[in-house]
């Protein structure tokens, strides 16, 4: 009998800690660390938009998205979106369907800069820079895919190819509107989420998108991350929010400073603080959670 009543005792603290385990505890430094440890590896040779690395990278990420139960952007088969060049490795968009006609995207580039000609060490592994925001998607997307609450509108991933090049993916994106972009009311950009103050990230366009910036600072309660806000404007006119804060969708990046390693061949795994972007990653998916909207 007093082996049984334990029993029972210890069935009921074990579920009282599962029901208290929040769906961003999966979520850790290790998993954002392992992720981008191969997407920034040698093997990679920098995911150059227009090399077979890049295709890889793209196909690595629809992979894992497909795997956590994301499905195509309405009206699509594929989560590969190409562009109008075929030289051009694919976006990639994966999405957790919402109950209406609305949409929240969290965004990333994938990809990173060509192998230099000539040195000792050749390769733009380009960890920060951005295989970080590309990993955060991809954690993100573990936590979608378990979700058993239904949302208003829905959440979908993107991740663009060669905004190196010019912002080609989100360009492209936002010409070919796979979904109304009218119909888009919140994007959240990552690029460059792990280096710098290890609980420190920079958020820009909080001004112009108040609900965003609302979500995000809700959010942080239960993160606390101390967020610069406005800090760089310019910042906004350099990644792949641009193209959609010129049609009006209320967008914001986070980021964190320029380093010493940014766009040299030294933007390694190792530098990495995995702390951050974890936080950066959970505050971004919560803050997302918010403005699509649960439905009762």
């Amino acid at each position: 009998m007093r082996n049984t009543l334990t029993f029972l005792i210890l069935c009921f603290l074990i579920s009282c800690v599962a029901k208290q385990q929040s769906p961003i505890d999966s979520i850790t430094p290790q998993s954002i660390h392992a992720e981008v440890e191969w997407l920034a590896s040698d093997n990679m040779k920098g995911r150059y938009y227009r090399s077979k690395e890049g295709r890889l990278a793209a196909k690595y990420i629809a992979h894992k998205w497909i795997s956590a139960g994301l499905s195509p952007l309405p009206n699509k088969t594929s989560m590969y979106l190409p562009t109008d060049d075929m030289r051009d490795s694919p976006n990639v968009a994966g999405m957790l369907q919402g109950t209406g006609d609305e949409y929240v995207l969290i965004t990333a580039h994938y990809d990173h800069l060509a192998p230099k000609r000539n040195g000792k060490d050749t390769i733009y592994n380009g960890a920060d820079d951005n295989a970080s925001g590309t990993a955060a998607l991809i954690e993100i997307a573990k936590v979608l895919g378990n979700q058993q609450q239904r949302y208003r509108a829905s959440i979908v991933l993107v991740a663009f190819t060669g905004e190196e090049a010019g912002l080609v993916g989100s360009e492209h994106f936002v010409k070919s509107a796979p979904i109304p972009i009218h119909k888009i009311k919140a994007l959240i950009n990552l690029d460059m989420i792990s280096r710098g103050d290890p609980n420190t990230i920079f958020l820009e366009g909080a001004p112009d998108a108040p609900r965003i910036a609302l979500a995000l600072s809700n959010a942080n309660k239960q993160i606390g991350l101390n967020i610069i806000r406005d800090k760089h404007p310019d910042w906004l006119y350099r990644s792949d929010q641009l193209p959609f804060l010129e049609q009006e969708v209320p967008a914001v990046f986070l980021s964190v400073e320029d380093h010493e390693d940014y766009h040299r061949v030294t933007d390694h795994t190792d530098k990495i603080i995995p702390e951050l972007a974890a936080k950066t990653t959970k505050l971004t998916l919560l803050a997302a959670l918010e403005l699509a909207h649960p439905v009762p």
